[in-house]
């Protein structure tokens, strides 16, 4: 699916804003990467906001889609990565685009005649953006990757990358997932010349959870990011006009280094809230479904738990925080949930302390991350994004954007509602503000 020449100019618009999101890079990680060439390069005479607080709960889903709706989890409606599906091991992602309540920036963009492209962009499958390769797995026994990804993306799009640029890729692994994805980029920006387009690359989230957050294979995804940047700048600038482009390169959240896993299923199971079947549930009056970090505990709806299970598992939990083995920061109700911005339909919602992640399964109570079989991370995220040293930014350079402004705060919705007035596009009802100060 490659248009002529001729087709690519006439759909051009006369600006183009291209997003690129680096998963988990946090403004702990500014120092080292205005070290590289590339990110210092652009970092000159950018517009920058060095902290950014993410949303709650901060993890990839919730987080790029307020970047792209200028809303909280609790307006938007993509409150986890998982849908709440006890009954499955492995619960489907929020995938596709039906998720999202109201607009999005790049649905905006299309109804203004903007051509746009994704790549691995969350939430996104099944959506109107005309060049689309969504983050979707096969998660069922009778699915190939190449038949999901092909049902909820473009297909002719897909299969020209995969013909090209498959042999880069690993399944998930990195940095050949990554690899895959910049070079799919890099022949996206050439040959389809998009008016928008959303770039999503997960090489740091990867490494610091699976080595931890300083570690120096970190560090180096850090810098395979530098040398992505700047490729993909040579390619805007070989193939655009840069005085209308707008670049922006921003992160969702930051991870913080973990030792220990707790399971409140496992508990909920012992206190009769739940039954259980060899992997899975197949009932509960109360289950909790983690966002690393934090953790819902959401009620039976359909069994609709009496006064006197609520006292329970009230009395419960309030003796839990008190035991330094369930590593309970906080407790917040549902309504204080939403407060938020979180799922304000929960029960509560439980907050982790450092060094501390919560997952959904239930033979054990707590492990050692070294222990840890699913699941293992010895960085994680999820955590309230107030806390200190945790972080993200957001960079803007060129159309539209004033030169050397430094922000000294912002929140993610706050990124797409601006982004918004940049393309002179309505996203409705938002949370976020239009932060004028980077913007001419």
């Amino acid at each position: 699916m490659k248009p002529s020449k001729k087709r690519a100019r006439k759909i051009h618009k006369d600006h183009r804003l291209i997003i690129v999101s680096l998963d988990a890079v946090g403004s702990e990680d500014l120092a080292f990467l205005k070290t590289l060439p590339n990110f210092k390069s652009l970092y000159e005479d950018a517009a920058v906001c060095e902290h950014v607080e993410s949303v709650c709960p901060s993890i990839t889903y919730p987080a790029h889609t307020s970047i792209v709706t200028g809303k909280k989890p609790i307006h938007h409606g993509v409150f986890n990565n998982t849908l709440v599906q006890p009954k499955r091991p492995a619960p489907d992602w929020m995938w596709q685009r039906k998720y999202v309540k109201g607009t999005t920036l790049y649905d905006e963009a299309i109804k203004k005649g903007y051509k746009t492209a994704a790549l691995l962009w969350p939430v996104t499958a099944r959506s109107r953006i005309h060049y689309n390769l969504p983050e979707v797995l096969a998660n069922r026994p009778w699915q190939n990757q190449i038949m999901v990804s092909a049902f909820n993306g473009t297909m002719s799009y897909e299969l020209a990358l995969l013909k090209r640029f498959g042999h880069l890729r690993d399944g998930v692994r990195q940095p050949a997932l990554d690899n895959f994805v910049h070079q799919s980029a890099l022949y996206t920006i050439k040959n389809y010349r998009p008016d928008m387009m959303l770039i999503h690359y997960t090489d740091v989230d990867t490494n610091r959870h699976i080595y931890g957050v300083h570690h120096q294979k970190a560090r180096a995804a850090l810098g395979r990011h530098d040398q992505r940047l700047g490729e993909l700048f040579t390619a805007l600038e070989e193939t655009g006009d840069m005085d209308k482009t707008t670049l922006v390169v921003l992160g969702d959240h930051y991870q913080m280094d973990v030792e220990r896993v707790v399971y409140f299923n496992y508990l909920f199971k012992e206190q009769g809230f739940l039954k259980t079947k060899g992997q899975k549930i197949t009932d509960y009056q109360f289950l909790a479904k983690n966002c690393d970090g934090t953790c819902y505990i959401y009620a039976n709806e359909k069994k609709r738990p009496n006064k006197e299970a609520y006292e329970k598992l009230t009395a419960l939990l309030e003796k839990c925080k008190t035991q330094e083995i369930y590593g309970i920061e906080r407790i917040y109700t549902g309504r204080e949930a939403g407060e938020k911005g979180a799922d304000d339909r929960c029960v509560y919602f439980i907050e982790a302390k450092k060094g501390v992640y919560y997952l959904d399964e239930f033979e054990a109570l707590t492990l050692s991350v070294k222990d840890v079989k699913k699941g293992k991370m010895r960085g994680s995220h999820g955590y309230l994004p107030e806390k200190e040293g945790y972080q993200t930014f957001f960079l803007a350079k060129g159309y539209g954007i004033r030169e050397n402004v430094s922000i000294p705060h912002m929140y993610l919705w706050d990124e797409g509602v601006t982004l918004a007035k940049l393309l002179q596009v309505d996203l409705g009802e938002v949370d976020g503000r239009v932060v004028k100060e980077i913007l001419k």
